[in-house]
């Protein structure tokens, strides 16, 4: 998961106005502080040693971070009155969450069907339409808040993750099917942060960006991303000690 979500909300709901009354910069500070620290994490040995479908992955919860930066600290209200066209703001969280788990059971089939399967997936294999994720596990993202939505995306990464885990480096190069357009296996784990990015834009397009809290805010959680997935829970924990103290 990324810092911790009610403390980067608090932070992130103070304006500029707030800022300019904060005279020393202290909150300003600790966060450029603390996004010097998640960076000195990312680059680790430790990273190198990953399979490269671990470290495309890790592109993909660094784009996680960016939905979870540019969107934590909203008003609930926004999810169902918001809307970019015929998408609502809850709407575009939700779909996110379904073309997750859609795009990790299509490249887990891709990396693992025999030579006689079809290239492309069957629909029965598919956990559900692109539009809504499925019940009873994402129920709640019918009518929960934006901390409950943005953990739930969390969950659905997390599991894509897991299935994806054991997809060996020899399938990268294996036929896949991305709707009616031929991809490798490669490329469909690298549209798995893609997607997410085009998330965040839409939300951004939606809400708008935000003061200069929340673009500090946006780098920690795309830099957490980074690191998160096999940085040490200890380092981890130290960090979102200080995450805490920003609204003590």
């Amino acid at each position: 998961m990324p810092p911790p979500l009610g403390e980067l909300a608090a932070v992130a709901r103070l304006d500029d106005e707030a800022l300019a009354g904060d005279k020393r910069g202290s909150r300003r500070d600790a966060l450029y502080g603390l996004l010097r620290r998640e960076q000195a994490i990312a680059p680790s040995g430790e990273s190198s040693a990953r399979s490269e479908v671990s470290r495309i992955l890790d592109f993909a919860q660094a784009a996680y971070g960016d939905v979870v930066g540019v969107l934590v600290g909203r008003d609930d209200s926004l999810l169902d009155t918001a809307r970019d066209d015929e998408w609502s703001l809850r709407d575009v969280l939700r779909h996110s969450m379904a073309v997750g788990l859609r795009y990790a059971a299509q490249v887990e089939y891709s990396a693992t069907r025999s030579d006689t399967d079809p290239v492309a997936i069957p629909p029965s294999l598919l956990p559900c339409d692109r539009l809504s994720p499925p019940d009873p596990e994402f129920a709640a993202s019918r009518t929960s808040g934006v901390l409950e939505l943005l953990q739930l995306l969390g969950q659905a990464r997390a599991g894509s993750d897991t299935r994806l885990a054991n997809v060996l480096a020899p399938a990268l190069t294996r036929p896949s099917m991305w709707g009616t357009q031929l991809l490798d296996v490669r490329m469909r784990l690298h549209q798995i942060a893609v997607h997410l990015t085009e998330t965040a834009i839409q939300i951004e397009k939606i809400v708008g960006g935000g003061g200069e809290l929340r673009a500090i805010i946006r780098r920690c959680c795309v830099t957490r991303g980074m690191h998160e997935r096999w940085s040490p829970a200890e380092e981890r924990a130290v960090l979102d000690d200080s995450y805490h103290r920003l609204t003590a």
